[in-house]
């Protein structure tokens, strides 16, 4: 009876402390149709996406009826960072180093935009499309125009998931050592001069700065889905595997995929520059967090028809990362290595345009996820370069 009564109070306690603050709990996810519940629930996801096993999920105030309506055996990990408890390195006049601080969106694109002045022969810009919220949303092209051979099309983009902040850096430095290096260095000069790089900053603008001003775990876009729902998982809004499963039609959840595939104007209007480019032959979608390298398909378990050039491609950014000293990431299928995802971009890339496509998952496994500190961010750009250019190598092979 005193064993009861201790775990009774302990129940509360924990209840208690879920109500007042927005908190982290670990769900132990038995089989499919556990997955399944917890996918179609509200609940906003703290993991990547929902796996067997160990998932974890945000539980904000009053949403604990909610996670025990799921039957499912859950802990309390703890409480969430608010977004305004980063402290910046911020100099008059200048964006932020984006090496060891997160920035906002509009410094990102002032961040961008510093480069094109200082590089105007190698930068260009473009306006592909505008966010539900009036947001430009843009692309960076960087390449040689004095290359004698024609160069190929690579993509790669950050911030389609609004609190992935370590995803944007990313892909700056990325951005930044291609064209500085390139500018120095033979190999490098090699690499500007054979690669067309269209970058686009952050997807989803509209999200990511939710995640600064209201609600730091915000993933979707920001539509307005009626009913006081908002948001749609643009990872889960690409045509190919559209609607299937891992997405939902639940207009609360997490991978609420949208009315129908391409139906939000920050996927459109990626689309739609694609149909511009003329032989695509590479795209990364940076994400976080979990270190996978991830290549098509998502949406079902059969292997891509190129699944040994996809492997190959994976394993060249893999060994770069690792020959750099860097962590650890493993290499493979998305369906498999990880979980059933339908409407991704990379199967999209791949099935619509045949590039080599990949999620890359970056830092960390877990023990921060979608906190990283900023003490991490270097390092992670440091390695992902490696890996890149490694990647970028394999490509033009």
């Amino acid at each position: 009876m005193r064993f009861k009564l201790i775990l009774a109070a302990a129940l509360l306690t924990t209840a208690s402390i879920a109500q007042r603050d927005w908190s982290r709990y670990r769900l132990y996810v038995g089989d499919a149709n556990a997955a399944k519940r917890v996918t179609s629930s509200s609940l906003g996801l703290y993991s990547e996406d929902v796996i067997i096993g160990e998932t974890d999920v945000i539980v904000g105030p009053g949403e604990l009826p909610q996670l025990r309506a799921l039957k499912i055996p859950f802990k309390r990990i703890g409480s969430l960072r608010k977004p305004d408890s980063y402290n910046r390195d911020i100099t008059d006049g200048e964006p932020p180093d984006y090496r060891f601080n997160y920035l906002r969106y509009d410094e990102i694109i002032a961040q961008y935009e510093i480069w094109r002045a200082q590089r105007p022969f190698l930068i260009e810009r473009e306006q592909i499309g505008i966010s539900h919220l009036g947001r430009p949303i843009w692309v960076y092209r960087l390449n040689n125009p004095s290359a004698t051979a024609e160069p190929i099309p690579v993509l790669i983009q950050g911030g389609i998931h609004a609190r992935e902040w370590i995803s944007p850096p990313v892909v700056m430095y990325l951005f930044e050592t291609l064209m500085n290096r390139g500018l120095i260095g033979i190999s490098d000069w090699y690499l500007l001069s054979r690669i067309d790089l269209s970058v686009v900053p952050v997807v989803n603008p509209d999200g990511y700065e939710y995640t600064w001003t209201n609600n730091r775990y915000w993933r979707k876009n920001r539509r307005s889905n009626g009913g006081g729902s908002y948001g749609v998982d643009l990872n889960r809004n690409y045509s190919v595997g559209w609607g299937g499963e891992g997405s939902s039609g639940n207009p609360d959840s997490d991978t609420y995929r949208g009315p129908f595939a391409f139906s939000e104007p920050e996927t459109a209007c990626l689309r739609d520059y694609l149909n511009t480019v003329n032989g695509l032959r590479g795209a990364i979608d940076y994400h976080s967090y979990g270190q996978h390298i991830l290549y098509p398909w998502s949406y079902t378990t059969d292997p891509p028809p190129d699944q040994t050039w996809l492997h190959a491609m994976g394993e060249a950014y893999r060994l770069g990362i690792q020959n750099a000293g860097g962590l650890p990431y493993d290499n493979g299928q998305g369906s498999i290595n990880l979980y059933i995802a339908a409407g991704v971009s990379k199967d999209y890339y791949y099935g619509e345009h045949g590039a080599a496509a990949y999620t890359l998952e970056l830092r960390d496994q877990g023990n921060y996820g979608f906190e990283l500190p900023p003490n991490q961010i270097l390092p992670t750009q440091r390695e992902n370069w490696a890996g890149f250019r490694s990647w970028l190598l394999a490509l033009l092979q």
